[in-house]
């Protein structure tokens, strides 16, 4: 039988336990329930009678706190790089001692221990996985695959992952450590639970083991009280410091921005994003708890901290570790880790520097809502029946801090914005993260976006940078060690935000016209570029600028409000690129003109003179004759077809000598005019050689022809007529 204890274990979840005589703590995943309309519900249907209990089965106590104990929820035939709902266990476990967390929805027999969880919407066809620091020790389910419906197994027909309560064999006490294989295998670890009345399935919850649990026996001796804390708040650790903020110089680290030329303010942003990353040591979320207890420290109570909604202070030891969230406070993601990254080993999830204390119940009305202005739209969120100056409206899903906190929301949600840009997405596995000037929908609840930004940044200006922000900051740099720049320099939110918002910090001079720009201009040809018709106003006297733009460098070329110009000689089509900088005296706007220049081809008028038909073997002298040609214009010959001859070039002139050949052929010769630009024009000349006719000495007499063809038809007649006489 299982045995309830009294004694409390003290986690994420709350159970009863019993002694055990293992040798060694081991934390094991030992119940299992998926409920249904067919399955324990006393009051007709409740598919969400729900929940799942991890024991200790060991012979020691666990401290949870001393390594990151996680159970993980795979959905969908998820693998293990889409992890969903994530509990992280905290606290100590006793021996036989057990965590549970059951659905919210779930009939009060499964509430009698344990705490509520999203870790339970499960469906059958769900994988659960625990890890310590992201090591599976045990595992339900097989990781990466989605049954239809559930898992099953061929040795027993009753046992199902779908509408069944299961319960860890007795003889079980390690984990499954292999997330991937099959499951439930062929030894199957589980037993499947039976019960004469439905609210009977939910009996062992609490406690590990085969049957229900029962509390009939006499209790064990109460704990013993827990050791003074030693660290700065409940089930917290010293940090060490990784920075000193007593000797930081914001010159210095700020040198790269302050001595930068940036052509706007997304590369002004990308420039400190490479700053504010350098450094920053990622924090596990433990950790977390002691960096707000330092950076959101009372300034008045070195022993509280201040709520960021409530600006109450409480008692640095009132952080809530386990149980009911009344009067503790948690961990409060400014810019709602929902947006962006779920997950702890997203970087964004344990970043101090958006990370604030918070009333549990405050945070959970914020929920992931945006910031925007809903004041006159929403209800002020209250505490204690007291108006906390926190607006929100529940329909569009917006919250308004209190005043005093404006600005400091505005500064965190910058910081994550300039941070987070997507560049360094291997280390901190992080999506560009950006603040947009609205408010976000529903379906974009998981997005990485965040809204309102111009609201946000109207509070940064009327809600300035005070000393406790200052301190924050450097509190946060000294265990995280990087900063946040708008707090640093609150002159930058101007310089990177101000344009999008309205409020330009580099105004431009409003014209009207156009510059009259020739669509094309031909290589060599004259040119204007006639800005006359542009004006600021009546009366208003303007002053220009021309440059002309070549790779990175610029080069004044005219004052006036006409330029008149020269296009150069171009070995190809080429663009010429202008701006053109219009001033009234005080105010500035820029213009960019860009002109094609046409190359036009190098062409000459080529002649020959000299024999071209020539007999085999005899020789010839081709001179060319070249008009206009340019100062520093070059010469060269080759043979482009014909059987090769020999031959000698000098500058127009060509020397050939007919090579023998077997029939009468062209041969053809090329020459090349090239220019002191290396452009170069080629027209051929073609020398007719005829084959010599060979004769052997004897020479046709004049007339033979006639005759001996005459002879050639008379001779077989003659033959013939002797024949017959």
């Amino acid at each position: 039988m299982k045995i309830k204890m009294s004694a409390v274990a003290s986690a994420t979840a709350i159970a009863l336990c019993a002694f055990s005589t293992a040798a060694s703590a081991n934390l094991v995943i030992t119940e299992y329930i998926e409920g249904d309309k067919t399955f324990n519900a006393k009051d007709g249907a409740n598919s969400n009678n729900k929940a799942v209990e991890i024991s200790n089965l060991g012979g020691t106590t666990i401290d949870l706190s001393a390594n990151v104990y996680k159970l993980t929820l795979f959905g969908n035939g998820a693998d293990a790089s889409k992890p969903g709902t994530t509990e992280t266990l905290t606290g100590t476990l006793a021996p036989n001692a057990s965590i549970v967390f059951f659905n919210a929805s779930a009939e009060d027999e499964y509430k009698v221990v344990g705490n509520p969880s999203t870790i339970t919407y499960y469906n059958g066809d769900d994988a659960l996985v625990l890890t310590k620091d992201d090591v599976v020790i045990d595992r339900f389910g097989k990781r990466g695959e989605r049954p239809v419906p559930a898992w099953t197994d061929p040795n027993d027909v009753d046992f199902s992952t779908l509408n069944k309560a299961l319960r860890r064999k007795a003889s079980v006490t390690v984990g499954d450590t292999n997330a991937e294989a099959a499951f439930p295998g062929a030894d199957n670890q589980w037993v499947v639970v039976t019960a004469a009345k439905p609210e009977d399935y939910a009996k062992g919850l609490g406690c590990p083991g085969e049957t229900a649990c029962s509390g009939d026996v006499t209790p064990p001796e109460p704990p013993k009280p827990p050791e003074p804390e030693t660290g700065p708040c409940s089930g917290c650790e010293t940090l060490t410091p990784v920075a000193d903020p007593a000797t930081f110089n914001a010159d210095i680290y700020y040198s790269d921005v302050l001595s930068g030329d940036f052509a706007n303010a997304e590369e002004l942003k990308n420039a400190l994003s490479v700053i504010i990353a350098k450094n920053h040591k990622q924090l596990s979320y433990k950790q977390v708890w002691s960096a707000l207890t330092y950076a959101d420290q009372d300034p008045a109570n070195d022993k509280n901290v201040i709520e960021i909604y409530t600006g109450l202070s409480i008692s640095k030891y009132d952080n809530q570790t386990s149980g009911s969230g009344t009067g503790k406070w948690n961990r409060e993601h400014v810019w709602a880790k929902s947006h962006g990254f779920p997950n702890e080993s997203q970087w964004g999830y344990t970043d101090a520097h958006h990370l604030r204390p918070s009333d549990v119940g405050i945070n959970t009305a914020r929920s992931n809502n945006d910031f925007g202005a809903c004041k006159d739209t929403g209800e002020e969120v209250m505490f204690n029946g007291v108006g906390t100056g926190n607006y929100l409206n529940k329909a569009t899903d917006c919250w308004e801090p209190r005043d005093a906190v404006k600005g400091d929301v505005a500064r965190m949600i910058m910081y994550m914005d300039t941070r987070y840009q997507g560049t360094d997405t291997a280390t901190t596995q992080m999506p560009d993260l950006i603040a947009v000037d609205r408010l976000t929908t529903t379906e974009e609840d998981d997005a990485p976006l965040i809204g309102t930004l111009c609201t946000m940044y109207a509070w940064s200006q009327s809600d300035a940078v005070d000393s406790y922000e200052q301190n924050r900051n450097n509190q946060v740099y000294k265990y995280q060690g990087n900063r946040n720049p708008f707090i640093d320099r609150p002159e930058l939110v101007k310089e990177v935000y101000g344009a999008v918002c309205g409020d330009d910090p580099n105004p431009g001079l409003v014209v009207e016209g156009d510059i009259i720009t020739p669509e094309s201009v031909t290589e060599g040809a004259a040119y204007t570029l006639d800005a006359s018709a542009i004006s600021a106003g009546e009366g208003v006297t303007l002053t220009y600028k021309w440059e002309q733009i070549v790779g990175e460098e610029k080069t004044l070329v005219g004052d006036m409000a006409v330029l008149s110009l020269t296009a150069p000689k171009v070995k190809a089509d080429e663009t010429l690129n202008f701006t053109l900088t219009i001033s009234d005296g005080t105010l500035d706007t820029i213009k960019a003109v860009s002109l094609r220049v046409v190359n036009v081809p190098f062409m000459v008028e080529v002649g020959f003179a000299g024999n071209t038909k020539l007999a085999e073997e005899q020789s010839t002298t081709i001179t060319a004759t070249v008009a206009d040609a340019p100062v520093g214009t070059t010469y060269s010959w080759k043979q482009v077809s014909g059987a090769t001859a020999k031959f000698t070039a000098t500058e127009l002139k060509l020397d050939v000598t007919a090579p023998k050949v077997s029939i009468d052929q062209s041969l053809v010769f090329e020459l090349t005019v090239t220019n002191a630009d290396k452009e170069s024009f080629s027209k051929s000349v073609s020398i007719a050689v005829t084959k010599t006719e060979i004769t052997d000495g004897w020479v046709k007499p004049e007339g033979a022809g006639s005759l001996g063809g005459l002879m050639t038809l008379l001779l077989p007649l003659i033959w013939l007529r002797r024949r017959q006489g």
